[in-house]
């Protein structure tokens, strides 16, 4: 038996990376998957893997800077599967080349739309379906370390993910007496493709690997260990709080590594 046996769990942003990780993990430990993104193809693969767990997928696709797109997602899995147990807000996006003096507005919006408007309104929905089906629930949010430390790169983004930490507070309130429970994950730099310009400087790896106590830089398993034991009965206690899989990284004073890495950042981009 698997610890989510009978479950229906929605995962945006499940195309690739971490979302991916999360939708199989919760296959495997026996829930039905609704696979939601925006990347055709990436959501079928994705929905591919959880079948080959036996388990059902739904791919269904989700702007998530959209309200209505959102709405229609919860429509769809309630419509399908007959109910939401677990929702994971996970749909995201990191700013690239820019900084506190050059960002646009365009680029502040699409940042804040996503990471943050997305995450608000798909913890809505799914916890207004919840209600209503008088089960309970369990509520997970992707936040970051960057919720927890600044970055001159990437000020939308930064603030995006602070913001998803007082979002994971304020629906713990709020759904708590619903028993329905509210947490969020903070990772760490963990390979996926919002990490390939990370990846693919050697300078600015080995920087962040000599900076993480454990050593090396997670992959999404250590994301998706934490999101089974946040949408499972073992974590019922738990509620309004961020874990973060970072490797200790966030343990330490490292702001000035947060500069460091802009700068060679840039500096790889540039050459």
């Amino acid at each position: 038996m698997g610890k989510l046996d009978g479950k229906v769990a929605v995962v945006t942003g499940a195309a690739s990376g971490n979302g991916r990780g999360m939708a199989i993990a919760y296959a495997r430990e026996g829930a039905d998957v609704v696979v939601a993104d925006v990347d055709p193809a990436g959501m079928e693969e994705t929905a591919r893997l959880v079948k080959q767990q036996e388990r059902r997928a739904l791919v269904h696709r989700c702007d998530v800077s959209k309200k209505d797109d959102i709405d229609a997602l919860i429509a769809a899995t309630v419509a399908e599967f007959g109910r939401v147990d677990i929702a994971v807000a996970n749909a995201g996006v990191a700013e690239q080349d820019t900084d506190c003096f050059t960002m646009t507005e365009a680029q502040w919006d699409r940042t804040i739309d996503i990471n943050l408007k997305g995450v608000f309104f798909t913890l809505q929905a799914a916890a207004n379906q919840m209600r209503a089906q008088g089960t309970g629930g369990r509520l997970i949010a992707i936040a970051s370390i960057m919720a927890e430390w600044g970055s001159s790169g990437a000020p939308a983004y930064c603030a995006s993910k602070g913001g998803v930490r007082q979002l994971v507070r304020s629906f713990g309130q709020a759904c708590g007496p619903y028993g329905i429970t509210c947490n969020g994950i903070g990772p760490g730099f963990i390979e996926t493709n919002m990490t390939t310009r990370i990846q693919e400087s050697p300078e600015v790896r080995q920087m962040l690997e000599d900076r993480t106590p454990v050593g090396y830089i997670g992959d999404p398993d250590d994301v998706s260990n934490v999101a089974v034991f946040l949408a499972s009965p073992e974590s019922r206690f738990m509620n309004g709080t961020v874990v973060y899989p970072d490797g200790g990284i966030t343990s330490g004073n490292y702001s000035n590594a947060m500069r460091l890495l802009g700068e060679q950042m840039k500096a790889a981009a540039q050459g």
